[in-house]
Formats: C-alpha cells, sequence, structure tokens
C-alpha cells in the first residue's frame, strides 16, 4: 500500500518554492526599474540615421554650409552676406536642439515609467520630421535672414532655381499619389492626364519638403470638389477613391503639428519679400 508523504515535508518544499519565486521576482523588477530606457536609445529615437546628437549636429553644419554654397553659385553672395546668412542658419540649428533639449529633460524625469514614455513619441515626431525634411524651411530665421541679405537681382535669381526645384519635387510626389490611387481603381491614360492636370491646379507643396509630403498632398486632394472627381471618373472609381480620400480629410491637426500644413490656407512657401526690403 502506497503511503502518503507527511505534510510537514510537502510544506518545507512549498515555502522553499514560495521564498525562490519571490525573490526571482523582486530580482527582475529592480533589474527592469535599473534599466529603464538610456539617453542613447532617446538620442536614436530622435536621430535615426544619424544615431545621436552630435552626428546630427555636424551634418546639420554640413547643410547649412551646402546651402550656402549653393545660393552663393546662384546669386553671386559677398562675404558679407554669406556670414550672415550662416549666422542665421547656426540661429536655427541652436533653436532645434533647444527643443530638442526640453523633450529630453520631460523623458529623463519619466523614464523608468512605461505608460509615460509613450507620451514623448508625441514631442518626438516633430523633431523627426525636422530633421527629415531639413531645418532650413519657410519658417527659418535664415530663409527670413535670405530676404534681408541679398538684394532684387540676386532673389530673383534665387527664385527662379528655387521655384524649378520645387516644380519638380511637387510633380514626382502628384506622379506618387497618381500611381497609388490607380492601383486601387485603374483609370485610363486619358483620365490619368486629367487627374494630373487637377492635381497640378489644385494642390501645391507642403510648406516642409520630407517624409510626409504624401500625406501633405493627399490631405490637399482629399480636399477637392468631388464634383470635379466625378467629371472624370466613373461611380465605382470615385467610390474606391473616395474612400482612400475619407482617411486623409481629418488630418489637419496632425499635418499642422508635423509643420505641413499652415493654419492660413492662402499661405504659399514661396519666398515672396516685401520688394523695398529686397530691393537694391
Amino acid at each position: 500500500m502506497k503511503r502518503d508523504r507527511p505534510a510537514p515535508i510537502r510544506s518545507r518544499r512549498l515555502v522553499v518554492l514560495l521564498i525562490a519565486f519571490t525573490l526571482i521576482s523582486s530580482c527582475h523588477s529592480r533589474v527592469f526599474a535599473q534599466i529603464g530606457w538610456t539617453d542613447e536609445q532617446f538620442e536614436q529615437w530622435v536621430f535615426q540615421q544619424f544615431g545621436n546628437a552630435a552626428t546630427a549636429r555636424t551634418k546639420l553644419k554640413d547643410s547649412l554650409e551646402l546651402y550656402t554654397e549653393n545660393v552663393d553659385q546662384t546669386c553671386g553672395l559677398s562675404e558679407d552676406q554669406k556670414r550672415k546668412l550662416r549666422l542665421a542658419g547656426q540661429g536655427d540649428i541652436e533653436r532645434f536642439f533647444r527643443k530638442y533639449e526640453k523633450v529630453k529633460k520631460h523623458f529623463q524625469a519619466i523614464r523608468n515609467d512605461q505608460q509615460k514614455v509613450n507620451e514623448i513619441w508625441q514631442a518626438i515626431s516633430p523633431l523627426q520630421t525636422e530633421m527629415t525634411s531639413g531645418l532650413f524651411h519657410r519658417d527659418s530665421l535664415l530663409q527670413k535672414s535670405l530676404v534681408n541679405t541679398i538684394n532684387r537681382k540676386q532673389f530673383l535669381a534665387y527664385l527662379k532655381v528655387d521655384e524649378e526645384r520645387r516644380r519638380f519635387h511637387h510633380e514626382s510626389k502628384i506622379g506618387l499619389v497618381l500611381t497609388l490611387l490607380d492601383q486601387a481603381a485603374p483609370v485610363t491614360a486619358s483620365q490619368r492626364k486629367q487627374l494630373r492636370d487637377l492635381l497640378r491646379l489644385e494642390t501645391k507643396p507642403p510648406r516642409k519638403s520630407g517624409q510626409y509630403d504624401y500625406y501633405a498632398i493627399m490631405h490637399q486632394v482629399s480636399k477637392i470638389d468631388e464634383a470635379k472627381f466625378k467629371l472624370i471618373l466613373d461611380d465605382i472609381q470615385w467610390q474606391v477613391f473616395n474612400q482612400q480620400f475619407a482617411q486623409m480629410r481629418d488630418m489637419d491637426k496632425w499635418l499642422k503639428q508635423m509643420g505641413l500644413l499652415s493654419d492660413d490656407d492662402d499661405d504659399d512657401d514661396v519666398l515672396l519679400p516685401d520688394e523695398q526690403v529686397a530691393a537694391e
């Protein structure tokens, strides 16, 4: 006959197992709390392909120098003009890093709280967009300084080159939008040409160029009067297109946060200085 193991022995083993489990859980909790998220990881989130703040700062300085050289080739800048542009560009770089340091301090205060760390992503996204699209955009100190630094002849030469660059970039994004829409609901060559003409007329380049240009253009496309599309598309094509547009119509807040959409619907990214300011 099989005899039961004495109860005291089973109890002692159970106690030992409970103690071991408690110790392991306690150690795991302490290790997790100690690890948290590091400053290095935070920098990688913000600067992505650049890896860290130091490398990003160097790349931004190189970008500023390249920008100044390109303007010089177009306009023929004097040394004093180049100095003013570099100084304004340095101001943009420092302004960016002040925003970065503010977000970093917030991160350091909550880095061990997994739930609160998720809040940081809302602050990181605009920084990532600036790094991707470049700091020297329409609202930058550099662009504003350019208006007050070059004379009218230089400005007209710069504007011609800048408009051509913007036109080419915008055309490529319109082509991408049409390709993706065509994949959703195939169109004829004639319809594609009409759609391209419509998008050229009804959309304009984002305030900042970058990885989210497609969304900025699609948001504008989604706001076009549907009657204009119905003159080109059949009912089934329009239904499919409209489903694509529906996802983009409510992105105003996000696009403004990313700096891709202005509060002023008539605002344009083209540099238009006061003629008296730009005149010789």
